[in-house]
């Protein structure tokens, strides 16, 4: 795989955290007349396209390994497996020594656990559903835009870009 200029990289850089891939363009120091043919021509490059996707996945992974590490507390708490360690001072009149003490969550503490992974599991069905509606929405679009294809005789496969923020050509 060809390395990415200097200006490739920062492009796919403002790409990841934006998704706005003409934006991204001018921010990468393209003109802005010729940002968006760049950015599309951008997109359809295999060695920017590889970058894009390798770095959304190890972010991904960053992501799910910090959500796992919450998920992993809030259950420890809710269990009573998560404890925490308080330290006084002792005196018996002539002595002073430090005594610890572990002590197990609070009623409190157990509730807003169960409700933090109550909520959780709520959002992320709601999540799935969603994201099911809208891969089947992308599979009805698809199929319809090969139907047409094919009736108008054309051969060549029309490619499909979601993008998920829109921006005024007068900005």
């Amino acid at each position: 795989m060809r390395k990415l200029t200097p200006k490739q990289k920062k492009f796919a850089d403002q790409y990841i955290l934006t998704g706005n891939a003409r934006q991204s363009a001018v921010y990468a120091g393209y003109s802005e007349k010729t940002a968006s043919e760049i950015a599309s021509e951008n997109l359809n490059k295999p060695n920017i396209v590889a970058y894009i996707e390798k770095q959304l996945e190890e972010h991904e992974l960053d992501v799910k390994l910090r959500q796992k590490q919450i998920l992993d507390y809030a259950v420890r708490v809710l269990t009573e497996q998560e404890t925490e360690e308080h330290a006084f001072v002792v005196s018996d009149g002539v002595e002073q020594s430090i005594a610890t003490v572990r002590l197990k969550p609070k009623i409190k503490d157990k509730n807003d656990a169960a409700k933090f992974l109550s909520t959780l599991t709520a959002t992320v069905e709601k999540n799935k559903l969603a994201n099911l509606k809208l891969l089947q929405e992308i599979e009805k679009l698809k199929a319809e835009t090969e139907k047409i294809s094919k009736e108008d005789g054309d051969n060549n496969p029309i490619s499909i870009q979601i993008v998920d923020s829109w921006t005024d050509k007068n900005e």
